[in-house]
């Protein structure tokens, strides 16, 4: 059960993204948000020894002390109007905030809410992300432009039998219980492959109903895996897509992962729960 979410932002679009889904996701299980802000900084550096490319910074602008303090304004202002109403919210900001004050409070949460990717022009490859999924040991949500309200009525579970997926299964049963309508989608391979129809008696145990269906977008690129992925989910009409989380490295390829992790991250118009 989600009752304590941290939610990040870095004082950009991802403000809005990130406290609007958090928000959301605390209406529906009486949860409370912590919100955190994290001032943009370089990507080069360690968390918790997860090597973050340098690679990437050259699309993170070094920033002036000026426009760091207003998007450190940004990410209070939009607490204050979305999350602080929330029974027990809290705010943290400082200065010397870093990628690892994060992964310190997201261990501690049950599910880390951040934005999306890519939409801040200030900060292009945030390594918040990849930090969160592969350090946090906690589900990870990615709140697209349009975080969406109310229940997750609609999910599409993506299954492919590995570890990461069965992770992330695990970490949505939650909302999966909660869900009208679950369908678990099996990209490349055939359903009986990937034992899927034991993950859907189990999760029936649950009292969650789902429906098994497969594409199989032939032999592509894991980005064009990724881009079938999200054409099923899309044309679904999905409240939330669930996946695992592969690859890690880079800060970009994209963000380090495998390329249809980053090509759903990247491109997801729904929320996104993650787990590596």
């Amino acid at each position: 059960m989600f009752k304590s979410i941290l939610a990040v932002s870095e004082g950009g679009p991802d403000a809005t993204m990130s406290f609007t889904l958090a928000a959301r996701v605390a209406g529906l299980f009486d949860a409370t948000v912590d919100a955190l802000h994290l001032p943009v900084g370089p990507a080069g550096g360690m968390v918790g020894g997860l090597a973050m490319s340098g690679e990437a910074m050259p699309l993170i602008m070094n920033l002036d002390d000026e426009r760091l303090e207003a998007r450190q304004q940004e990410s209070a202002r939009v607490y204050g109007e979305i999350v602080q109403p929330i029974k027990d919210a809290t705010y943290t900001a400082a200065q010397t905030a870093t990628l690892d004050t994060m992964v310190a409070m997201g261990r501690c949460s049950d599910l880390l809410v951040l934005g999306r990717p890519g939409a801040d022009p200030e900060n292009v490859a945030p390594a918040t992300v990849e930090a969160a999924i592969h350090e946090c040991a906690r589900a990870v949500m990615i709140a697209p432009p349009n975080p969406g309200a109310g229940a997750f009525a609609n999910v599409i579970v993506a299954w492919n039998g590995s570890f990461q997926a069965a992770r992330a299964i695990e970490y949505a049963l939650p909302v999966l219980v909660k869900a009208a309508e679950v369908t678990m989608l099996v990209v490349g391979s055939t359903p009986d492959d990937v034992g899927a129809g034991y993950l859907a008696r189990n999760l029936g145990r649950h009292g969650i109903k789902v429906a098994i269906d497969a594409i199989d977008p032939g032999a592509v690129s894991g980005r064009a895996r990724g881009r079938a992925l999200l054409d099923y989910t899309h044309g679904k009409g999905a409240d939330l897509l669930v996946m695992g989380a592969y690859g890690r490295g880079q800060v970009l390829s994209f963000l380090g992962m495998g390329g249809a992790t980053g090509k759903v991250i990247s491109s997801c118009r729904v929320p996104l729960l993650m787990a590596h």
